[in-house]
Formats: structure tokens, C-alpha cells, sequence
């Protein structure tokens, strides 16, 4: 199940119905924010893909951080921060932006596990989201680095 859309889910869906894959792949369409979980606690896994840009590699996407709270595996096809969280939390299946045979690899391995092995990863996910992305603690951190900067910017009167 696909749900959601992006830029190429008019192709999607073209090819679903030239692989005549109708029957193994729905395409749920978009639905609001607030409707995601109900959709995650029926998944073996959740998906996270990023197209290979040093930008993209610099960021750790919303996804990534939702998923992770919800406590399912995740596969992600992407690069940089947003692959290291995945790798350091051990909360997936990680495989190169763009790498389509990679995709299908860490696809198989992770339909080829136990669901007690995909519910431990999942957690894991979940344990290391509730304590690196929690609001508060998020919050804490930025101020801080705020007053490091401050405090290590040259006044005026050092100038002087």
C-alpha cells in the first residue's frame, strides 16, 4: 500500500497498471497528517526516500523522525543525516539515495525477518526518537548552542 503522493505518482500509478501489478499495489492517495498513524500500525515496514542532493544529505526529514515514533521498521533510501539516524538508532534498513537494486535488497531482507526481529528494530527506532527528537530536550539544545554563539561573538567594546 502507497499512501500519499508526490511528484511521481502520476508515473507510479502508470506503472502499476503497465506491470499489471493492480492486484499487489494500492495506491491509498493523500490523506491529512492526522491519518498517518492509523495507517502505520498496519505496516511491516515504512518507506523514506530522498533523492541524492547535498541538501537532502544535510537534513533528517520529518519522516524519519515519524516513523521512528511509531515503532515500525523503517526502509530508507536516502543519504546522509537522515540514513545515519536510521543506521545509529538500528531502527531499519538503509540503502544509497537513487539506488534502486539497493532498494530491492533491504526490501527482501526485511520481508525475509522474523516479526519479532522487524517489532525489535522498530522499537529501537522508537526508543532512540523519544529520547534525540523529544521537543523539549530539541528546544534545550538549540538554546544552547544560541548562547554559545552569543557568548563566543566579539562585542562591541572587545573592538574597542
Amino acid at each position: 500500500m502507497i499512501v500519499g503522493d508526490g511528484r511521481k505518482s502520476d508515473w507510479v500509478s502508470a506503472e502499476v497498471i503497465r506491470r499489471k501489478l493492480e492486484k499487489n499495489i494500492l495506491l491509498a492517495g493523500r490523506f491529512p497528517v492526522e491519518r498517518m498513524p492509523s495507517f502505520y500500525a498496519h505496516a511491516d515496514a515504512l518507506l523514506v526516500t530522498l533523492k541524492r542532493d547535498p541538501v537532502f544529505s544535510m537534513t533528517i526529514p520529518g519522516k524519519v523522525q515519524s516513523y521512528m515514533m511509531s515503532g515500525i521498521p523503517l526502509l530508507g533510501m536516502l543519504d546522509g543525516e537522515g540514513a545515519e539516524v536510521i543506521r545509529q538508532a538500528n531502527a531499519g534498513l538503509v540503502c544509497p539515495a537513487g539506488d534502486s537494486e539497493g532498494l530491492t535488497k533491504i526490501v527482501l531482507e526485511m520481508a525475509g525477518m522474523s516479526s519479532i526481529k522487524r517489532h525489535e528494530i522498530g522499537q529501537n527506532g522508537h526508543r532512540y526518537a523519544e529520547t534525540e527528537f523529544d521537543r523539549e530536550k530539541l528546544i534545550k539544545k538549540l538554546d544552547e548552542y544560541f548562547v554559545e554563539a552569543i557568548d563566543s561573538y566579539p562585542s562591541k567594546r572587545a573592538a574597542e
